[in-house]
């Protein structure tokens, strides 16, 4: 059953890894931990539910909806609370995150109520592979390829185009971005597009994964920051890295223990996360990526 836990851990990973780029495209380039964006990541599981369940659009189709209106209700929120307050210092925009994070919450638990909100996918698919002694759902595909077609799509806007080339520039030197014509406050207003669309995105996935709730995008906020961290803060395609093996290393984790054990798989992301960083400070990619 080792493959098994291994399609289990890519699946796991998909949903964490497009979180993960979201915050850590805000840490690399606002420069702040925003403790909130579990939360953005829950709005989004309501958003994408609202579009396919009660509006009725396909679960495809319904992606890039959710997309466009949780990055512009969180670029919106940022507007209004973080950036009047953007000059304060870190800790300020720490303690306002962690705050609005709570007060998000509990309002989407007032205005939604804990009920989860399951999908009606309908009949599922499933693929078997006898020789692997392995299966794979429909739902699986789908959320391992919507999150690999948005890893494909950052790469080209960063690696490719005039935008892409002055979000990186201002990760490098945002002063020296400033002085060479770049309109750094333009940039901070795609970051936040970004970084709320895909973790809307990340809401999506786990509500047709598993169900939209109130806490659904603050129950994997800590594994989110955790693979942002492992892979190396500020580096998307560490965050992606990172996402991926803490994934794989709680699915395997939770195959090999018994029954009443399986909470220790998140202590085990944990304790690749000390391993990791013992050995590289910086991360899996570290500072060789964002160069």
């Amino acid at each position: 059953m080792v493959v098994q836990d291994v399609v289990f851990g890519l699946v796991l990973g998909s949903y964490v890894a497009v979180a993960a780029v979201g915050f850590t495209l805000v840490y690399g380039l606002v420069n702040m931990i925003n403790f909130a964006h579990g939360e953005y990541v829950t709005v989004g599981a309501f958003v994408g539910f609202g579009f396919a369940e009660t509006l009725g659009l396909p679960t495809v189709a319904a992606v890039p909806a959710t997309v466009v209106v949780s990055a512009v209700a969180g670029w919106a929120i940022a507007m209004a609370v973080f950036r009047p307050i953007g000059d304060t210092g870190p800790i300020p925009l720490l303690l306002t995150s962690i705050g609005l994070g709570l007060v998000m919450r509990n309002g989407i638990r007032l205005i939604t109520g804990p009920k989860p909100r399951r999908f009606a996918l309908g009949s599922t698919s499933v693929y078997r592979f006898e020789s692997l002694d392995v299966f794979v759902t429909s739902q699986h595909v789908f959320v391992i390829g919507v999150a690999v077609a948005s890893f494909l799509t950052m790469h080209v806007l960063l690696q490719y185009t005039k935008l892409g080339t002055a979000l990186r520039a201002m990760s490098d030197n945002e002063d020296l971005a400033l002085v060479t014509g770049i309109d750094t406050a333009r940039m901070r207003t795609v970051v936040w597009l970004l970084s709320s669309g895909l973790a809307g995105l990340a809401g999506y996935l786990l509500a047709v994964q598993r169900a939209a709730t109130p806490t659904v995008g603050f129950d994997q906020l800590l594994l989110v920051i955790t693979a942002a961290i492992l892979g190396g803060a500020g580096s998307v395609y560490g965050a992606i890295m990172g996402s991926y093996l803490l994934g794989v290393t709680i699915s395997l984790t939770v195959g090999l223990l018994p029954s009443w054990a399986t909470q220790l798989g998140t202590t085990m992301a944990f304790v690749v996360l000390v391993a990791v960083l013992l050995v590289r400070p910086g991360g899996i990619a570290g500072a060789e990526v964002r160069a």
